[in-house]
């Protein structure tokens, strides 16, 4: 049996490495900052794919608002993403609810769908709650923090997830939302997938459909109200010996103070 699979995808600011304040004088983001597709909806995305590679059937990438910088759409078609549907999210920033109610009119309008995955932690108001808005906007159970999925079949989906000490195995019927974590380890079942060049040089010029939802009749009660940059700590080093204790202990002393 086929199924056919529904995955969130968004683009994200990108904070490794970070030096210095990344807001400009008004308070916004910088334009010189750089923009990734989000890790975790990747392993998301990797989960999609794999129970297509399985089972058959199609896997279909959301996602919410025009690119900055990268098109995730576009990269999840060079993975080999069957459809893309980019969902209009007007000129005003939306909060995670509002996202949400986007994305699951969009949804509700895309067909029958027996799986849908995301990932769990991104900056969208850093409350992790994306999926679970989604899934209860569209009125099917969700499983969070799923690491691999043991098994789908007979209208139910079973993952398994981390727990103190263990595993646990949750058994959700279909359709479902899987929240999905982040890879950690090389081998790990939702490693992703590089990009294909033969995907690339086809899907490079492809039209990205947008979905026939009214971003205008959403609204978005929260929303960010400012920014403040923390200013930057010169942080002076110390050479100590090691077999200095009086040394250690001083700088263990600095260290709790916070100096």
């Amino acid at each position: 049996m086929s199924y056919n699979c529904i995955v969130i995808v968004r683009e994200v600011w990108d904070t490794r490495d970070l030096t210095g304040s990344v807001l400009a004088d008004n308070g916004s983001i910088k334009d010189s900052m750089l923009t990734r597709f989000e890790p975790e909806d990747m392993n998301a995305l990797e989960m999609a794919l794999r129970i297509k590679d399985e089972h058959g059937g199609k896997v279909t990438a959301f996602s919410v608002g025009t690119p900055k910088q990268v098109d995730v759409l576009r990269e999840c078609l060079y993975r080999g993403v069957d459809e893309v549907v980019r969902v209009d999210a007007g000129a005003s920033s939306l909060g995670t609810q509002a996202a949400a109610q986007l994305l699951a009119d969009a949804i509700g309008k895309a067909g029958q769908y027996d799986l849908i995955c995301v990932g769990v932690t991104v900056a969208d108001g850093e409350s992790s709650m994306l999926g679970t808005h989604v899934a209860g906007k569209l009125g099917i159970e969700q499983v969070s923090y799923v690491d691999a999925i043991e098994e789908i079949g007979e209208g139910r989906v079973v993952g398994k997830r981390g727990i103190e000490m263990g595993y646990e195995y949750i058994e959700a019927p279909l359709p479902a939302l899987l929240s999905v974590g982040v890879a950690l380890v090389e081998d790990d079942p939702r490693t992703p997938r590089s990009a294909k060049a033969m995907l690339k040089l086809k899907a490079k010029k492809a039209e990205i459909p947008s979905a026939d939802v009214d971003a205008s009749a959403v609204t978005s009660p929260v929303s960010i109200a400012g920014r403040e940059a923390v200013p930057e700590r010169a942080v002076e080093s110390k050479d100590v010996a090691a077999e200095d204790e009086t040394a250690l202990k001083s700088m263990l002393d600095d260290v709790l103070k916070g100096e």
